[in-house]
């Protein structure tokens, strides 16, 4: 159905049961767009390998200084969403890079925070938009 949008991750089970799917906002969905975007590796979709975000490609750079990463992180993102979210217009993609020290079971271990801002307009309304999230790298991991 047009304008209904889906929460993810699809539970194909419910499908097969024919119960309904849980569903989403306009904006909750253009969310989990960006965040699968951001975490796709170019070449994980069999279908399109060139879905999904180029920063992976050098997610284990650790020669980078924050301010490069920074620029191909904001440069990556910005270009995936360009290519593969047209519900957004007037796109504004902003990283903060910084250093942050995590205890793991190993121990302690310093990785990269990228914090990942997208500021834009939902195409379908002119409401504007704003996603946020973060993870860190070298390698990839979330809170």
């Amino acid at each position: 159905m047009n304008g209904q949008y889906y929460k993810l991750p699809l539970n194909l089970g419910g499908v097969l049961q024919k119960k309904d799917m849980p569903v989403c906002t306009l904006e909750e969905s253009v969310s989990q767009h960006i965040h699968l975007l951001i975490t796709t590796v170019l070449g994980e979709n069999k279908d399109d390998p060139e879905y999904g975000c180029q920063l992976w490609e050098s997610d284990f750079d650790i020669k980078a200084s924050n301010n490069e990463v920074k620029e191909r992180v904001e440069m990556a993102v910005r270009a995936a969403i360009v290519k593969y979210e047209k519900r957004l217009s007037q796109l504004r993609v902003v990283a903060i890079v910084s250093q942050e020290e995590l205890n793991m079971a190993a121990g302690r271990k310093v990785k990269k925070k990228i914090k990942v801002s997208v500021n834009g307009t939902l195409a379908r309304n002119n409401n504007p938009f704003h996603y946020s999230s973060y993870f860190y790298v070298s390698p990839l991991s979330f809170d």
